[in-house]
C-alpha cells in the first residue's frame, strides 16, 4: 500500500497539506517498506511560500495512496482527500517518517485497526 507524508525535510512529517509543494511516497507491507517516489506540486503563487497548493488537485494526484500524514490540514482541504478514499492522519508534533513508518509496519504485521484494514484493501 501507499502512505504520502507532507514533509518539508523528507525525514520529518511537519508541513501543512495545503502548503506542501513536495509530498514523499513510501510502498509498504508487513515486512518492509522503501521510498516508492516524491511527488511535487506548484503552488498557486510560486513568489509567495506561504500560499497554498490547490488542495482539491493535490488530492486527486495522490488518490493511489492510502493514508496521507500530514502536520495540518484545514476542513475543505480534507474533504477533497476523504473524497479521494485516503485517510488523513494529523500528527501533533514533528514525528520522522521512518518512526511512523516503523510503527505502521508492525501494526500490519499484527491485528490493525478496522480503519487500516479498510486502508489496506483499497492497495
Amino acid at each position: 500500500m501507499k502512505i504520502a507524508f507532507c514533509t518539508t525535510d523528507m525525514e520529518t512529517v511537519n508541513q501543512h497539506f495545503g502548503r506542501a509543494d513536495k509530498v514523499a511516497i513510501y510502498d509498504i507491507d508487513d515486512k518492509e517498506y522503501s521510498l516508492a517516489e516524491v511527488r511535487e506540486f506548484i503552488p498557486v503563487d510560486p513568489d509567495n511560500p506561504e500560499h497554498k497548493v490547490d488542495t482539491e488537485t493535490k488530492a486527486e494526484a495522490l488518490r493511489d495512496c492510502a493514508i496521507l500524514y500530514v502536520a495540518e490540514i484545514g476542513g475543505p482541504a480534507a474533504a477533497h482527500v476523504i473524497k479521494n478514499r485516503i485517510h488523513p492522519v494529523k500528527v501533533t508534533e514533528p514525528v520522522q517518517i521512518t518512526e511512523v513508518l516503523d510503527n505502521l509496519k508492525t501494526t500490519l504485521a499484527g491485528n490493525p485497526a478496522p480503519w487500516l484494514k479498510k486502508a489496506m484493501l483499497k492497495a
